[in-house]
């Protein structure tokens, strides 16, 4: 008998399942197959022989895995589905069950074949040939052309055929690859695979984005970053690049000027003259791209030089900002001119920072804040950027977890130097390993002995300079002093108390630099005194509008000129005139000081043990450099710079010394900063430097770092380490010797211990102030932050672990999951990681009882995790990863997974995220352009604008959407004041970039990447 089946009237599945039980031996030859296929002739292959052929076109995956993988997307939630899956291998492990596929050569016969007894020998049975696979489309639901035949004959000759197929050179025996992809989604992976699995197809598109033909010297890790910033600066305006140190991110940054050169773009570059002159300079002759530049120096000292950027033939389209960090406080010079710099031009912007979070995590907020509108994240979260920011830094110096996953992976690209191991195929990228040496000194003075005398000068400078020009005065975060003049008192004693601290970091730096300053008050105080008696005014000792900046780290040498602090403004002038009882009262309370600052000067000892012990390491070191070796000395302090070179100079004369003022060789000649570096670069030896070089530099020709000062702030080292620590260092170990006063006991006042009790108890003094005064925490920036000296102590103990905990702490506001993905490339390997299945799943034993699935639409990923003890979902990677990587059980895997419990927390937790989506695309999003916050000001420049006009209309529609940001306030007032508004507010509220965190999701269908479900008892 001889028939057609197309699946019309009759289906082949009906034709097999008749056919099927009356035969002994079965083959199959399929270029498809699917488990759901096996399901409808699973009664009628029952407990026969058979022989399943696969065949595939050359070039392509094997369509069967396409098919199998295709159905488990599709019968995810279906518990019954996996029954059958599990029946399937059962079966196809069956001795008598064989599976052969046909490799190398073009196969795509279809045929079915039943016979009896036996292919050897065919009595009877049936051949069907034509169009359908082993799927339940073929065997169902598609509109097939097969041929169904019991003609013995033709039934023997195509048993014939498909022994020829069976046995031909080109067939290969599959069983065991066959069953191993179907019992990948029976058995179950461990939780370090379903993690891995989740970051691969979270984050492979951000690897895969890389061009290596933007620049060909860029490396994988640099390529990235260079995609990740574009990406992030067409969506924002602006992009925060925190790329580890040692990284190459000049490099990056050129490839982004270049890129934008090509969009029609100009483009400026804002950093300190001293990289300028040196690494800037050095990247851009080799790559041949130039750009403007201005030095952060430059900037600060007169800010109106941003202004011929202005000029319309000159407009600028792109401002890169390296060592972005000093820029974290809107107080300053440089900060003002860079924001109306970025309001005036609507200059894309690239900020360009090893370390974003310095002391506090306003520091990110104030980088941030210079191209992001306050309502920026208002959508996803309800609160201004500001407010988000002083949120989570309540809760950091609470030692409460913070999580800005979300924010930072959205705002700010940052790359490990793991990632960049990970990314290096060809082996190019190595770093040194950092080894950790204290060189230990005894203090030569009892500092508490000296405290009390600092304890009793009046200081009635700084008194008088609250009391007199507090309206002149910011704090480091832009907050007007004036706010607090109510505490008056107690901001007069915190800026004392600041004052002290650090006169006394000052000592412990050299006591050189502490007698130099003190001699340099006493000059002051001298200087104020004639003044006040002779012309009865109050000459301060510096005004530049930072309250703190009264107190700096290096007092001028030369004394200022009533001109130089007045700048011919009368209103200072009659602000600071004195009547004749504030006269008496501030000479006697400077001449109750200078007899103090005798005492403390005749106090001080004549000879230095720290630098009798520290010259004694320097010269058994600087007798094993070689070639350009060199060792760089690091101090915070000018004087105690100078001081160092001085006698340095006398012992070894390959000695350079590099500050803000410049730079000098050992025979006395001056020479620029960018000279001294190159100098040393070339012939190595001894480089004395403040911090002016702990940035941006690349000293890598150095082996030996020492930090002459005490590590106040351990970022501090892990940006001077960063000098030597880098890409292409010729050193297998880098070291990093700090010159801290010994261990020991904290009763003797020779030790670390003692000194730092008493700086305890001030800095407890100091934040007892802060409150008392209503001051956020993070106003103060270092000063604010409680000090238990942890770490500073551990590195004195030479604790090889604390630099990569110092790092992590900080990483972990800019911190990307890409890091742990690098970090699994780096244990197994890229391909073993490409090569992971969709569909995986793990059973993990945990201290909590939770469901975790990776979902996607197809556009975007979905981080799911329930913890069913306490009802919470989880979203974040990094920490969702960290929960399947924890314990003793991440790699346990290889249980039969029971799908009928398992499918039904799955399903739920999809349907709780579509809920989640379906309310995400309801909520009204006109929320966008109203004000988060009014006041006065904003109302009355609104009012204004409204009443202008139909163009005026038109901005002020437009300024209730950047109403939160400060500085167009500000500069809005301001022109509405002098009669300009409508030009000014045409030329800052032109619509920036859409700061929308992504599109509105559409309805897509959802599916499951992967899984793991943890339990107590798993």
């Amino acid at each position: 008998m001889t028939k057609i089946i197309d699946n019309s009237k009759e289906t082949l599945q009906s034709i097999l399942l008749k056919e099927l039980p009356e035969t002994s031996e079965i083959a199959i030859a399929t270029a498809y197959f699917n488990i759901t296929g096996f399901g409808d002739i699973e009664q009628g292959l029952a407990d026969k022989p058979l022989r399943l052929l696969l065949g595939r076109p050359p070039t392509e995956q094997i369509e069967w895995e396409k098919e199998v993988l295709h159905e488990l997307e599709e019968y995810e939630d279906n518990p019954r589905y996996f029954n059958l899956l599990q029946r399937a291998i059962q079966f196809f492990e069956h001795p008598s069950r064989q599976i052969r596929i046909v490799d190398g050569k073009f196969f795509h016969g279809k045929a079915f074949l039943g016979v009896h007894p036996s292919f050897q020998e065919v009595k009877r049975g049936f051949a069907i040939v034509g169009s359908s696979n082993f799927t339940h489309g073929g065997l169902v639901i598609n509109r097939e052309l097969n041929m169904f035949t019991t003609e013995r004959q033709t039934v023997q000759e195509l048993a014939e055929w498909f022994q020829q197929q069976w046995n031909d050179e080109s067939s290969r025996n599959y069983k065991e690859e066959f069953l191993k992809l179907l019992k990948t989604y029976v058995t179950s992976w461990s939780a370090y695979e379903v993690a891995a699995k989740a970051l691969w197809e979270t984050y492979k598109k951000d690897l895969e984005a890389r061009r290596p033909t933007i620049l060909k010297n860029l490396y994988p890790h640099q390529q990235l970053t260079f995609i990740d910033a574009i990406n992030k600066l067409e969506k924002y305006g602006g992009v925060i690049i925190a790329d580890s140190t040692g990284l190459g991110k000049t490099l990056t940054a050129l490839a982004l000027v270049h890129h934008y050169k090509g969009q029609g773009l100009r483009s400026l570059l804002i950093a300190p003259k001293s990289i300028l002159d040196t690494t800037w300079k050095t990247e851009m002759e080799k790559t041949d791209i130039n750009v403007n530049h201005i030095n952060t120096e430059l900037l600060s000292a007169n800010p109106d030089i941003v202004d011929k950027y202005l000029d319309s033939e000159k407009k600028i389209g792109l401002i890169v900002v390296d060592e972005a960090h000093y820029f974290r406080h809107p107080a300053t010079n440089r900060y003002s001119a860079l924001s109306r710099l970025l309001n005036k031009t609507k200059a894309k912007l690239v900020l360009i920072t090893a370390t974003p979070v310095n002391t506090s995590l306003m520091d990110l907020y104030h980088l941030m804040a210079l191209y992001l509108p306050e309502n920026a994240i208002f959508e996803d979260y309800g609160t201004t950027l500001r407010d988000y920011f002083i949120a989570s830094q309540k809760k950091w110096l609470n030692n409460e977890p913070v999580d800005m996953d979300d924010i930072l992976r959205r705002f700010v690209v940052r790359h490990s130097r793991q990632l960049a191991k990970a990314l290096d195929r060809e082996g190019r990228i190595r770093f040194p390993e950092r080894l950790l040496d204290t060189v230990g000194y005894d203090l030569p003075i009892d500092v508490e002995k000296l405290y009390e005398l600092l304890n009793s000068l009046n200081l009635a400078f700084y008194e008088l300079s609250i009391d007199k020009l507090a309206s002149e005065f910011k704090l480091p975060d832009g907050t007007p002093a004036a706010r607090y003049y109510e505490q008056a008192e107690s901001l007069k004693e915190l800026v004392n108390e600041i004052h002290k601290i650090g006169l006394l970091k000052r000592l412990e730096s050299s006591v050189y630099a502490f007698r130099e300053s003190i001699n340099r008050m006493k000059k002051y105080i001298e200087y104020a005194n004639r003044y006040a008696e002779k012309e009865s005014i109050f000459i301060p000792p510096r005004l530049k509008g930072n309250l703190f900046a009264l107190i700096d780290d290096e007092e001028p040498e030369a004394l200022p000129t009533i001109e130089e602090i007045f700048r011919n403004d009368e209103h200072l002038v009659r602000k600071c005139l004195l009547s004749e009882e504030e006269v008496k009262r501030f000479i006697e309370n400077n001449l109750e000081d200078l007899k103090t600052i005798d005492n403390i000067l005749k106090s001080l000892p004549e000879t230095d043990t720290k630098l009798d012990t520290f010259l004694k390491e320097v010269e058994r070191l600087a007798q094993k450099l070689e070639n350009n070796n060199g060792i760089i000395v690091f101090t915070q302090y000018v004087d105690t710079a100078r001081y160092l070179f001085n006698h340095l100079k006398t012992i070894f004369r390959k000695t350079i010394l590099v500050t803000g003022q410049g730079g000098e060789d050992s025979e006395g000649k001056k020479l620029e900063e960018a000279e001294a570096v190159e100098l040393f670069q070339k012939n190595g030896g001894i480089m004395v430097s403040t911090d002016v070089l702990s940035a941006g530099q690349n000293l890598q020709n150095a082996q030996y770092i020492f930090n002459y000062d005490f590590p106040w702030n351990p970022v501090t080292l892990i940006q001077r380490a960063g000098r030597v620590d880098r890409i292409g260092s010729p050193y297998e170990y880098v070291y990093l010797h700090n010159v801290i006063p010994r261990l020991g006991s904290p009763d003797d006042p020779r030790t670390l211990e003692y000194f730092l009790k008493l700086l305890s108890k001030l800095y407890q003094r100091l934040e007892m102030i802060r409150s008392t005064i209503g001051l956020d925490a993070s106003t103060l920036g270092e000063e604010a932050i409680p000090k238990d000296f942890t770490e500073q102590k551990r590195i004195a103990a030479e604790d090889r672990g604390i630099l990569s905990e110092i790092e992590k702490r900080i990483e972990q506001f800019t911190r990307d999951p890409l890091d742990d993905l690098a970090r699994i490339i780096n244990e197994k390997g890229l391909d073993w990681v490409e090569k992971l299945p969709n569909g995986i799943g793990a059973l993990k034993k945990d201290d909590a009882n939770a469901v975790f699935a990776l979902f996607t639409d197809g556009e975007q990923h979905y981080w799911r995790m329930k913890i069913l003890d306490t009802g919470e979902t989880l979203t974040k990677p990094s920490e969702i990863v960290s929960i399947l990587l924890r314990g003793n059980h991440a790699h346990d895997k290889g249980e039969n997974i029971n799908y009928q419990n398992l499918v039904d927390k799955l399903r739920r937790l999809k349907e709780e995220l579509r809920a989640e989506l379906e309310k995400k695309r309801a909520v009204d999003r006109t929320i966008e352009g109203i004000p988060i916050s009014t006041n006065k000001t904003v109302k009355e420049i609104y009012d204004a604008l409204e009443k202008s006009g139909e163009r005026g209309i038109e901005l002020a529609a437009q300024f209730r959407k950047l109403a939160n940001n400060k500085t167009i306030v500000h500069q809005l007032k301001e022109a509405l004041d002098h009669g300009r508004l409508l030009e000014e507010a045409e030329n800052l509220l032109t619509p920036k970039s859409d700061t929308k965190t992504a599109n509105t999701p559409q309805t897509r269908k959802i599916r499951r990447i992967c899984w793991c479900i943890l339990s107590k008892q798993a």
